[in-house]
């Protein structure tokens, strides 16, 4: 669009300046005082009128932003005000006005400590005793930067009034026609470089961040300002002007720069968008013959001849309701013009409607207040199942109040308002009154807090207790459960029907088929906020297909983004999480990082206690291979997070504060936290590279310290997996001692790919620093063959085998355990190969050996014993296996125990040999009872396992065939037997 206008005809500047009405200039404003005594900044705040104007039908007003001024802002030089100095000439029939503030984030007299609301207070108070004699007027702004958002915060609060106000706002924001935007931060901006500059000028000047904090990214005040705004400018025609090029000095704080997707709203079907060929600074200085001063004239004319029309028609419409206002009153009425409003995109959630209902409607007399407290994370949905409650239920109540719980001042502003409406004799009152209002006079009532969120909101002193009345509360605070523990209705995750529904709603199409809607449901954790901005992002490209691609690799992106209007939400996925985030004490912002690392459900509880008494320090596989010295940094972290000793009290109150955010799930049974998926990504998100790496470092170490061997099952190794496979590869095999101990864990469950994975890491490390012939990279060499023998890759394993047997056999000797060792894993190899004589051979030397050397009842002999009778199986002579193999398993008994692993392969494999041998139930009953102990011990779906249930289910199969095969005989030699007396009856006869 801005192509286009750029061939406007240039305007001629020829007109004379109007001569009946001279332009009000102060003096001396804008430019150096003449004398030496600096003035006061406070003398550039307020309305000032530059231009009377001819007639006036328009009041134009100016507004500066960040460290501006009502002047010098609009200036090109110090003699220059184009406001002033051109458009009176342009636009004769209109006043003209600047308003100033302070806006200063750094001074030598004084910085603002001012926050852009209470700005926005002053601004709307100003405005409107200026336009005290003319309140009709049309408006038309012309905002820069943060005057903007100061600007969508008046009209809000104007907005906010009752129709029965006689403070004149409402009036301000009824007279507003046009606003046009220059370079404001809706969504918010980089503002590092400003509170860098801030920091390097505390040295010699005054500094303040209060109001640059709320202009960050995602900042919760701007996304609650834009939720307020787009039911505030209906009716006014906005036009957003983008600057094209950066700032040249990115440390001068009046220098920003706003990204271009922050510049504008997004959905807003009435606005338009130009880019000005410009900085930041640039979008509001003209000078005479410039271009984009013509292009704003442009839209300035046309918006000056249409206000007076336009605005006298809202008048219209407000006098009517004011009228009917003051007229006539009914609390039905009032119900319906305080409702929350119902997206059209709303999905119905019965399960937790039928909850709600439940609290609020308990079916009998009950001495308690009945209370529901919708809780749950940000973007849950919390807000639209209230008003969706209230739209099907709200008929029942003689008062819906419905009160914004952000912040005190917003919460004690709606109670007052509800009870101004009351009646005249009722317009002193204050929130106290309407409490106690509520307690003593009123029957039926359902009192709403939307949005308590704050965790320093004490809400108890706004609540009344008559138990006439109801109360819902919507909050991402848990602990707000605690004003009614009967009351609480968790809001999480949609189920996945409802996910694909909402999907498809704000999408408005469907794929083929559900299954491509399922993945993206799941890949966002079902969040509410999350799946509609997805269903908005694919309405926009109308393809299921790629969603997903493209969410992958842009996820921070796209979640990032704002949705604009037409859904319920007016704020981005990750600005649901901001605000309850930045509220979070740090230790718990700590542990919420450390999480993020981790997989998002079953984290179990002990994982921080067990590596905490472990000091958080890796397991040593080999005493050759010490943790690190890196290590350390990642410890000092940890203890600096959980304390040098662990004190389960301090721990607990550290996730409880995480959990009353929502931002840590606790399972019923205390056992288990869940962190959200998007929260994690979220997280991540908010961290530098290098903060990236240092959390996932830290979370490796937690997990390295609490992967230690144990005794019993390795049920804990299985609660630990995925959390580990959460870590990247390159992270668990950044070091031999972690690949190693890593390692342990893998194999212990039986993921031989990813033992295979780390060995082949850790041998590469250990070769190049140590050489092939050490020791650990010959043990190292030694687990690789065996992880890739359990693989199936038998070529390389064997390979390597007879490298390690070679290597061994020249350190150490033939006789040396390790070198036996050797030789055994080689013919285990050797068998499974088909080479079934070597494999014999090689066996029985390394029985004879183990014999020789450890004795007849050694772990070790007892093992090459079974190793030869699994040959011995093989080649067939199962007479000779099935008694090697029964002593082999009473020897294990005797030695190790009947649950020792060793002693349950023992049995695996003797009735194995049952089975061939066809002694079927002896096999069966060794079988059930191995599996009993591999379930409990390994667990279900352990490697060894699963092959034992195999084997059981072939025995039963044959066992089913033997038996069908002899009732087969038995009844046909029945039949034989039948047969032959009939026929021998028959001939005798």
């Amino acid at each position: 669009m801005s192509n286009v206008l750029q061939n406007i005809p240039a305007r001629s500047l020829s007109p004379s300046r109007p001569t009946d009405q001279p332009i009000h200039r102060a003096n001396e404003e804008g430019r150096e005082p003449s004398n030496s005594q600096p003035e006061s900044k406070t003398k550039y705040f307020g309305m000032l009128q530059l231009f009377a104007g001819t007639n006036s039908d328009v009041d134009i007003v100016a507004i500066h932003g960040l460290n501006g001024h009502r002047k010098k802002t609009w200036m090109v030089d110090k003699d220059f005000l184009w406001l002033s100095d051109l458009l009176p000439f342009d636009l004769p029939n209109t006043r003209i006005l600047t308003y100033g503030y302070d806006a200063d984030t750094c001074s030598r007299e004084y910085a603002s400590t001012q926050t852009i609301s209470r700005h926005g207070i002053g601004l709307a108070q100003a405005i409107s005793r200026e336009r005290s004699h003319a309140r009709r007027r049309p408006i038309i702004f012309l905002v820069h930067g943060l005057g903007g958002i100061l600007l969508k915060s008046a009209l809000n609060i104007c907005h906010a009034q009752s129709l029965k106000s006689t403070d004149g706002l409402r009036d301000v924001l009824i007279s507003t026609h046009g606003i046009l935007y220059f370079g404001t931060p809706h969504f918010g901006m980089e503002i590092k470089p400003i509170v860098r500059f801030n920091r390097l000028a505390s040295l010699w000047m005054e500094t303040a961040n209060n109001v640059v904090k709320d202009l960050e990214t995602h900042s919760p005040y701007l996304e609650d300002v834009q939720r307020l705004y787009v039911h505030t400018s209906e009716g006014i025609s906005t036009i957003f002007f983008r600057e094209v090029y950066p700032s040249s000095n990115a440390l001068d704080p009046q220098k920003s720069n706003v990204p271009s997707e922050s510049a504008t709203i997004p959905g807003d079907r009435d606005a338009t968008t130009i880019d000005l060929p410009c900085n930041h600074e640039g979008l509001v200085k003209f000078s005479k013959g410039d271009n984009n001063y013509g292009i704003v004239l442009h839209y300035l004319k046309d918006y000056v001849a249409r206000a007076p029309a336009a605005v006298e028609q809202k008048w219209a419409k407000e006098d009517k309701h004011r009228s009917i206002e003051k007229e006539t009153f009914s609390p039905e009425k009032e119900l319906k013009s305080k409702d929350l409003p119902v997206t059209i995109n709303y999905i119905e959630r019965k399960e937790i409607q039928s909850l709600m209902t439940q609290k609020l409607f308990p079916g009998r007399h009950t001495p308690h207040q009945p209370r529901c407290i919708l809780h749950g994370i940000g973007g849950a949905g919390k807000t639209q199942l209230a008003a969706n409650w209230i739209r099907e239920y709200g008929h029942r109540f003689s008062w819906v109040i419905l009160v914004d719980a952000s912040s005190p001042v917003h919460l004690q502003a709606g109670l007052e308002q509800w009870i101004y409406s009351l009646g005249p004799e009722y317009r002193e009152k204050t929130w106290e009154d309407a409490i106690d209002h509520l307690n003593r006079k009123e029957k039926g009532w359902l009192l709403v807090f939307d949005n308590a969120d704050s965790k320093d909101l004490n809400l108890s002193r706004y609540l009344p207790c008559s138990i006439h009345g109801a109360i819902m509360i919507t909050t991402r605070n848990q602990e707000l459960v605690g004003y009614a523990p009967n009351g609480g209705v968790r809001v999480g995750d949609l189920e996945e029907d409802e996910a694909v529904k909402l999907l498809h709603t704000v999408a408005g199409t469907k794929p083929l088929s559900n299954a491509t809607s399922l993945k993206i449901i799941r890949e966002l954790g079902r969040l509410a906020v999350a799946v509609v901005q997805a269903g908005t992002f694919i309405r926009g490209t109308q393809s299921f297909e790629g969603f997903l691609d493209t969410f992958r690799t842009h996820r921070d992106e796209i979640m990032s983004r704002p949705q604009g209007i037409g859904t319920e939400y007016t704020y981005s996925t990750y600005t649901a999480f901001d605000l309850s985030y930045r509220d979070l004490p740090p230790e718990a912002q700590e542990l919420v990082k450390l999480c993020a690392f981790l997989h998002h459900s079953y984290i179990p509880v002990t994982l921080f206690k067990k590596s905490a008494e472990f000091g958080f320090v890796a397991y040593t596989v080999r005493n050759t291979q010490p943790p690190p010295p890196t290590d350390q940094a990642s410890i000092l972290g940890l203890k600096k997070m959980m304390g040098n000793n662990w004190n389960d009290v301090e721990f607990q109150k550290v996730v409880e504060s995480a959990s009353c955010a929502s931002f840590i799930n606790v399972s019923r049974g205390g056992s288990f936290y869940y962190v959200h998926p998007l929260l994690q990504t979220y997280i991540k998100a908010q961290l530098t590279e290098e903060g990236r790496q240092h959390y996932m470092n830290m979370t490796a170490q937690l997990l390295l310290g609490a992967i230690w061997p144990f005794e019993g099952d390795n049920t804990w190794y299985w609660l630990l997996l995925p959390h580990v496979n959460a870590i990247p590869l390159s992270v668990r095999s950044e070091n031999v001692n972690h690949a190693l101990a890593f390692y342990k864990l893998y194999d212990s469950l039986g993921d031989w790919d990813t033992s295979r994975e780390l060995l082949e890491l850790a041998s590469s490390q250990l070769r190049k620093s140590q050489g092939e012939e050490h020791r650990d990279s010959i043990w190292v060499s030694s687990q690789l063959a065996n992880a890739l023998h359990n693989c199936g890759q038998l070529h390389e394993a064997e390979r390597i085998e007879k490298n390690v047997l070679s290597l061994r056999q020249k350190n150490f000797g033939r006789r040396h355990p390790d070198t036996i060792s050797a030789m055994s894993n080689l013919a285990i190899t050797l068998h499974d190969r088909g080479q079934l004589e070597k494999a014999e051979n090689m066996k029985r030397e390394v029985l004879a050996l183990r014999q020789e050397i450890l004795g007849q009842r050694h772990i070790d002999t007892i093992s090459a014993m079974g190793d030869l009778a699994i040959t011995l199986h093989k080649r067939g002579q199962l007479d000779n296996a099935e008694k090697m193999k029964r002593e082999v398993l009473a020897l294990c008994e005797a030695v190790l125990g009947p649950r020792h692993p060793k002693s349950i392969e023992a049995s695996h494999h003797l009735s194995l040999t049952l089975y061939k041998l066809n002694r079927l139930d002896e096999a069966a009953q060794l079988l059930r009872v191995v599996i009993a102990l591999r379930v409990e011990l390994l667990g279900e779906n352990h490697p060894f396992t699963q092959s034992s249930k195999e084997l059981l289910r072939l025995v039963v199969s044959m066992q089913s065939l033997d038996f069908w095969l002899w009732g087969t005989i038995h009844t046909s030699f029945l039949v034989l037997i039948f047969l032959f007396w009939w026929y021998r009856g028959n001939a005798s006869g």
